[in-house]
């Protein structure tokens, strides 16, 4: 059962009513819709009118782009929609995360090294704030994966560190931060990430502790988060072998390696009825391969719903898949029960943020003024004060530090990345 007025909906008489007066006047057609949160790619009318007024997308989420851009292509789906929309965006740690001109606020684990958890609120606070000025109101953050394996291609750097009460403290200040912007959190990677070398956008990874291990690790953030009312959970497509055994002792090698985001053992019994979770369950994108090599994705489109997913982040073609969840829903690979939980909880999501509300008074993105925000010299100072307060020194074996022109005439800087020049010219949404 779907607890409308507990955590972490926390729903009035009226926006209980508007979930279900709403769910009710719904087809079966555009319940299959909402489910659906595809990657923007344009702004262009013919295709937004088809992906917001035919097939009736839940959500979506543009990588980033001009603020400008940004804000009239959110302002204009917003408009079109019948019900409205979560807009989400990669906000892990800035508002760089939507718009080339937001805050660049540091990585996590540049955060968790300040040592002062202030700072992973005010990570929160800015990202969402600055996103929340051009419509935004879901953020895919914080992180919350361990770097226990080094060698990880998803992890290390994009986590608090490896210490569970410094990851706790951080992604639940990052939380207070993003509710103080009127933001919903997708805490993530569930089941947890970083325990192996593998990248989930080429393989299925696996989160190889024993159930005690995960308990105390992984378990104890995502409870706690729980607890504290994370609103929405992104799962990762990582296998869990030892929870899938100690829910399903008859379980095969295949179920034991099948991702998260196709386990019921681990949506439902772990994540669902052990964690007691009672929010929104998102799939990671179902365009990594660590999807799709489970079964053909006419299967593991509607099998990802039966498992206890609610949204289905991305796809590899939009209408292809509304076809394989409407023949699954026929087919009886997924029941039309499922699909109203998971609507329902969307919907309740929905409610919980007010945007029922902020439809009716045309104020789901706000005024144009509230851009200003965007890249503040208050946001910048904070994001100094966390790169000078993050350095860390590892090691220093040949005591080249602290360096001096006066013995090293010098220095050679290899730039391992670029961001993208926010005064570039002619930069179009989905570049």
């Amino acid at each position: 059962m779907i607890d409308l007025k507990a955590r972490p909906f926390y729903l009035d008489e009226e926006g209980i009513n508007w979930v279900q007066t709403t769910l009710d006047n719904m087809t079966l057609e555009e319940k299959v819709g909402q489910v659906f949160c595809p990657v923007g790619v344009t702004a262009e009318e013919d295709i937004l009118n088809h992906q917001i007024l035919d097939i009736g997308i839940g959500g979506i989420m543009y990588r980033p782009g001009a603020k400008e851009e940004i804000y009239e292509v959110h302002k204009k789906i917003q408009d079109m929609a019948k019900i409205p929309l979560l807009l989400a965006a990669n906000t892990e740690s800035g508002g760089d995360g939507l718009m080339y001109e937001g805050t660049s606020f540091g990585k996590p684990m540049a955060v968790a090294a300040t040592g002062n958890v202030e700072n992973a609120y005010r990570m929160g606070y800015v990202a969402c704030t600055e996103g929340a000025a051009v419509g935004l109101n879901w953020s895919f953050a914080p992180i919350v994966d361990i770097d226990m394996e080094f060698h990880s291609p998803i992890t290390n750097v994009r986590t608090f560190g490896s210490d569970i009460g410094q990851i706790i403290e951080c992604a639940s200040n990052y939380m207070r931060g993003a509710d103080k912007a009127g933001v919903a959190v997708a805490i993530k990677h569930f089941p947890g990430d970083g325990t192996d070398e593998r990248d989930q956008h080429i393989l299925t990874s696996i989160n190889k502790l024993s159930c005690e291990e995960w308990n105390a690790t992984y378990g104890k953030i995502y409870q706690t988060l729980i607890n504290e009312g994370a609103k929405t959970i992104m799962v990762g497509h990582i296998a869990m072998p030892a929870y899938v055994s100690a829910f399903n002792p008859e379980a095969t090698a295949k179920d034991k390696l099948m991702p998260a985001t196709l386990s019921k053992e681990i949506l439902t019994d772990l994540l669902r009825n052990k964690l007691e979770f009672n929010g929104l369950i998102s799939t990671d994108s179902s365009s990594m391969i660590g999807f799709m090599a489970a079964m053909p994705r006419e299967q593991t489109v509607p099998m990802t719903l039966a498992a206890g997913a609610d949204v289905i982040l991305f796809n590899k073609n939009l209408d292809e898949d509304v076809s394989f969840l409407i023949k699954g829903l026929k087919e009886n690979l997924v029941s039309e029960k499922r699909l109203d939980e998971a609507v329902t909880r969307i919907l309740a999501t929905k409610s919980a943020l007010n945007l029922h509300k902020k439809k009716k008074t045309h104020t789901l993105v706000p005024d144009k003024a509230q851009m200003k925000i965007i890249g503040n010299e208050q946001f910048k100072e904070w994001a100094k004060e966390v790169a000078d307060k993050s350095v860390t020194l590892i090691k220093d074996t040949q005591h080249l530090l602290p360096i001096s022109n006066l013995k090293y005439k010098r220095i050679y800087m290899n730039l391992i990345s670029r961001e993208t020049d926010p005064n570039q010219k002619n930069i179009q949404i989905g570049r």
